[in-house]
């Protein structure tokens, strides 16, 4: 092999191992803050939307809010829990909705890092009625489901 192919050779080495450490570098993502914002009315979510066998999650009721008046959608925001207490690696998060009288509703969402921790955004969410009962629940793959936690609500 010639002087000039074995340097092109190494040059094209070299460059290979460069490219690998830095895509390797920029999935790690370390320092960056966690967000997931997702569109209820998007394909994905509506997949994962039920309103079959779906029951309040024990404490969820009390905690009832309303729309102003011509608000039909929402923004909810909540923060997923992070893995501790050997839970085992998050799942999804369950966004339940339900008013007085109505069918409850469930909308799952699946979790981008099984640790936890991201700032997730759900934006046009539909509002059930104008007074309604909405909470968040966490699940892990062992289908081990936590108590309601409060979500931020604003109108859109």
């Amino acid at each position: 092999m010639s002087f000039m192919m074995r340097l092109c050779s190494w040059w094209l080495l070299l460059l290979l191992i460069a490219g690998l450490t830095l895509s390797a570098c920029q999935t790690v993502g370390v320092g960056r803050a966690k967000v997931l914002v997702k569109d209820a009315q998007s394909d994905e979510l509506k997949k994962e939307t039920t309103t079959l066998g779906v029951t309040l999650p024990p404490g969820c009721t009390t905690m009832t809010t309303s729309t102003p008046a011509g608000k039909k959608l929402l923004t909810v925001s909540y923060q997923e829990p992070t893995i501790d207490h050997g839970n085992g690696p998050l799942a999804f998060t369950t966004i339940y909705l339900s008013s007085p009288g109505g069918q409850a509703q469930a909308i799952r969402v699946w979790t981008n890092d099984a640790r936890g921790g991201a700032t997730v955004t759900i934006k046009n969410v539909a509002a059930p009625a104008q007074e309604f009962a909405i909470c968040g629940t966490a699940t892990n793959w062992a289908r081990q489901e936590s108590p309601p936690a409060l979500l931020t609500l604003s109108a859109q």
